[in-house]
């Protein structure tokens, strides 16, 4: 989708200069911290913002024009989702008689048994306008991990992360609804769904679909079908099999729990870590909680780090399951823990490979070292400390105004399983946000989409060195926060694409994260409903 989408913002600046109406001057170069913009600049600047919008207002007119599946359900003029397994029970920070904390884990393949090189599978993380990206060798595998954790008085939380590049809400509502009964009896009281964001695995959000194909199927069926299902980048047997695949490991990691002591700790993986998009602001931090169960069994390690899953790049033509896979699999190995990974605030942040040493001749050394790094780093841990069995979690609703038009196009003629509502001429995306505490002393951000790091601990772009030339009014998420450290899992529960400080969208020229964050307006509705959330927990 990236190059596409480029190709038609070069192709509308082209006939700009044909006809004579602006001149640009070259893409803007990076800012350091103690310099502002350039008269030049900001003209180029203001360039790029006309040239937007004539793409924008193209989008438009074809949203307006091209039918889209709207008979599918997935657009309507009102949200009418369920509010069940969101952790809406009040907070309560309280030790209580018989509280103790319970864990449990499960995890299962998602291509066993599958013919995933039969041509029908798409892999994610770009959009083809003809042909859909197929794998050439499977590499590893693609996974799910599932982990259950209940402090014996409020109720379980479940949380399944997927090998994947994004997982849109209408299905995690799907997945919810495959255990809902399940759930109920065994006192689940929230069930998050997560993605890793990796380029490289069978397609689970449906932007890798043939877009060309799907603009002249998808509007058809509308037109002279009721039912059905239109041209999508997901493979139905594929979604069908994670659903009962996914399912099953929730109900193996509900059933597996034990009681034992929950604890956190954090390494410094400052150099495995690469920020591509100024301003430079990230968690230099590996966090991990920890369950010593008292059985003695295997222990369950949840880890979070915010960097990108592309070690194969962007548009990969092999499946795997990236760096993850290996730091599981050397964690295993090496203290017969299970571990489950989480995707942080990731923006434009990636892995840096440079320090490590590797067989350059071995195309899965550099994830095995990566894994390897990252997981010495997280045997090292000595800084634990001890939480309290209190566990906390509020989950809500949030509209945000999508005005990116390719992925409004997408998720009209059904390609994303987007919760979206009708508002006038234009659309909201419903999506979630959530807030959970451990111990009273670890908070998580629950985040749709892949948030930028300076949001949560500050640092977003100033005025002076704004593209729009406006600054950014909210506080630090993490100082919002009542925890003494926020954990952010990103890409849970939605898909949104990028969330960038409102005050630094650039353009679509010049940026890639831009061309897929579904909203300009996404970071300051985040903010705001993050803000509020905080403040109804106390």
């Amino acid at each position: 989708m990236k190059h596409l989408r480029k190709a038609l913002c070069v192709l509308l600046a082209l006939s700009l200069l044909a006809v004579g109406f602006l001149t640009p001057v070259g893409a803007s170069t990076a800012l350091t911290a103690d310099t502002s913009y350039t008269a030049q600049e900001k003209a180029e600047h203001s360039f790029y913002r006309i040239v937007d919008k004539l793409i924008d207002m193209l989008g438009k007119v074809l949203n307006f024009f091209i039918p889209g599946l709207n008979w599918t359900g997935r657009i309507s003029k009102t949200a009418d989702t369920p509010d069940s397994f969101m952790g809406e029970a009040p907070f309560d920070r309280t030790v209580k008689d018989g509280a103790g904390w319970r864990m449990g884990f499960a995890d299962a393949s998602l291509i066993d048994e599958l013919d995933v090189m039969d041509g029908s599978y798409y892999l994610a993380g770009s959009l083809e306008a003809v042909n859909g990206r197929v794998p050439t060798k499977v590499i590893d595998d693609q996974r799910v991990s599932v982990y259950a954790l209940s402090d014996g008085v409020n109720g379980t939380v479940v949380h399944a992360v997927l090998d994947g590049y994004g997982f849109a809400r209408g299905d995690v509502l799907k997945l919810r609804g495959r255990v809902a009964d399940f759930a109920e009896r065994n006192g689940v009281t929230a069930i998050n769904v997560s993605v890793l964001h990796q380029h490289s695995c069978i397609d689970i959000l449906g932007l890798s679909a043939p877009l060309l194909p799907a603009l002249v199927k998808n509007p058809a069926l509308s037109l002279f079908r009721s039912d059905g299902e239109g041209l999508s980048g997901k493979n139905a047997v594929f979604m069908e099999n994670l659903f009962t695949v996914t399912a099953d490991a929730i109900v193996r990691a509900v059933g597996n729990m034990r009681e034992g002591t929950l604890s956190y700790g954090s390494a410094d993986i400052t150099e495995l870590i690469h920020d591509k998009r100024e301003p430079i602001t990230f968690d230099g931090l590996l966090h991990r909680l920890r369950f010593t169960p008292d059985d003695g069994g295997n222990e369950i390690w949840v880890c979070e780090a915010g960097m990108h899953c592309t070690g194969y790049g962007a548009s990969a033509d092999v499946l795997s399951g990236d760096y993850p896979y290996y730091l599981k699999q050397y964690v295993k190995e090496q203290t017969g823990a299970d571990l489950v990974f989480v995707e942080g605030a990731e923006l434009a942040i990636t892995t840096d490979y440079s320090t490590l040493q590797y067989d350059r001749d071995d195309e899965t050394a550099f994830l095995k070292a990566m894994g390897k790094a990252l997981g010495d780093k997280l045997i090292a841990i000595r800084n634990e400390i001890a939480l309290d069995p209190v566990l906390n979690i509020k989950i809500t609703e949030v509209s945000i105004k999508a005005d990116n038009q390719v992925l409004i196009l997408a998720v009209r003629e059904g390609l994303i399983n987007s919760v979206t509502v009708k508002d006038g001429l234009g659309y909201d995306i419903v999506t979630e946000l959530g807030y959970m505490e451990l111990g009273n002393k670890i908070g998580v951000m629950l985040a749709p989409g892949e948030l930028a790091p300076e949001l949560l601990w500050g640092g977003v772009t100033p005025a002076d060195r704004s593209w729009v030339g406006d600054g950014w009014t909210y506080p630090a998420l993490a100082d919002v926060a009542p925890a003494d450290t926020l954990l952010c899992f990103g890409l849970t529960n939605d898909q949104i694409g990028y969330v960038i400080p409102d005050n630094d969208i650039r353009s679509y020229l010049t940026e890639n994260e831009e061309i897929t964050a579904s909203s300009t307006h996404a970071a300051s509705a985040l903010a705001e409903a993050f803000i509020a959330l905080i403040a109804s927990v106390g």
